[in-house]
Order: C-alpha cells, then sequence, then structure tokens
C-alpha cells in the first residue's frame, strides 16, 4: 500500500510538471519594462495610405526558441484585429517582397522560469518597409534623426525595444511566452498604427 501511494505521488508530480511544460496558462503579476526608439522618414503630415483588412503584410521572424512561434502567432492576431491587413508569413530574409514588409529580429532572451517566478531580459528590433524592400536595414544610420529614403512615397520604419520583465504567481513556460508576445505585439501592432495614423475607437 505504501508503494501505491509513492507511485501515485509520483505520477501526480510528473503530472504537474508537464502541464508547466507544455500547457499555456499564467496567474500572474508581472512588472514589465520596456525601452523603445523609433526612427522612420520624415513623413511632415503626409501619412502612407491606410492599408485595408485584405491587404497583405509579409511577416521576417529572424532569431530561434519558443518566444518566436509565440510572437509570430500574436503578430498575426493583432494586426488582423487592427484590421489593417493579412500576414503572409516568410521563411527567409528577401530584399524584395511584393508587398509592405515588416521584419522583427529577437535577439536571445536571458530568461529565468520557474513555475512560480520567471524574468527576461532581451532586445527587439523590427524594421517595416511600404515597398516591401528591406535594404534599407542594411545601410540604416542611427545618429541621424530620421531614415533617409530618396523615394518620397515610400516610408520606412525602424524600432527597438529593450525589455525587461519579473513575473511572480503560476506561470507555465508556454503561458510565460505567450505573455511576452502579446506585450511585443501590442507595442509593435501600436508603432504601425501611429505610422497609419490610425486612432483607437472610444468609447461614447
Amino acid at each position: 500500500m505504501k508503494n501505491k501511494r509513492v507511485w501515485v505521488l509520483l505520477g501526480g508530480l510528473v503530472l504537474i510538471s508537464l502541464a508547466f511544460l507544455l500547457l499555456s496558462f499564467r496567474v500572474a503579476v508581472s512588472n514589465t519594462q520596456i525601452m523603445q526608439r523609433i526612427m522612420t522618414t520624415e513623413l511632415e503630415g503626409n501619412y502612407p495610405t491606410r492599408l485595408q483588412r485584405d491587404d497583405k503584410i509579409s511577416l521576417v521572424l529572424l532569431g530561434e526558441g519558443p518566444l518566436i512561434g509565440a510572437l509570430q502567432k500574436a503578430l498575426t492576431e493583432q494586426i488582423d484585429t487592427a484590421g489593417m491587413g493579412q500576414i503572409e508569413v516568410e521563411q527567409e530574409l528577401e530584399s524584395k517582397y511584393p508587398n509592405p514588409v515588416l521584419v522583427v529580429k529577437v535577439d536571445r532572451p536571458n530568461t529565468i522560469w520557474t513555475p512560480f517566478f520567471a524574468m527576461s531580459q532581451f532586445s527587439i528590433h523590427a524594421g517595416y518597409a511600404t515597398n516591401g524592400d528591406t535594404t534599407f536595414l542594411e545601410d540604416l544610420d542611427k545618429t541621424q534623426p530620421y531614415i533617409r529614403n530618396p523615394d518620397p512615397s515610400v516610408v520606412n520604419l525602424y524600432t527597438e525595444y529593450e525589455v525587461n520583465d519579473r513575473s511572480f504567481g503560476l506561470i507555465s513556460r508556454p503561458g510565460y511566452h505567450r505573455y511576452l508576445a502579446d506585450y511585443l505585439a501590442q507595442e509593435i501592432v501600436q508603432t504601425l498604427k501611429n505610422l497609419y495614423n490610425i486612432q483607437d475607437p472610444t468609447g461614447g
């Protein structure tokens, strides 16, 4: 009888461990801080033509690890919710795409995760081109206030995010990645909405 209880206890511990490793859930309090730097071409009040819901946006994600997959899902959902277009995920970075392109690079996160506490520190770089040309990222001069582009019809955007997070509570590993991805996607999509001068609806 004693051996049976031990096996039941061990089985329960295994199931709990698997739940924290495989299921996505989070009942926690998070202190997330983000420092953002934004560069665009000089708009002078001339915002680009607003994307429609059925327009295509190529999405290129550079990096490794589960945060990349979570960020892909979060960006797709939030851009669709904003009605800005439909995401087409690209497998490789090319110099030119037939539609606007969003390139997001995630540096390797410095992450500590336990079921009751998690913390992360990492950087994200995002570039956006209305003409689908990603080569502007290669010659980007970060010492200048604006991105230079000889074509006045093209709008480029570059943002850097420095992320620091500490979370306390019940946190599964996929749930933590999903939280970070949702938070970052919200920041990126808001920057795009500002670029297109899209105002959030206000309640009356």
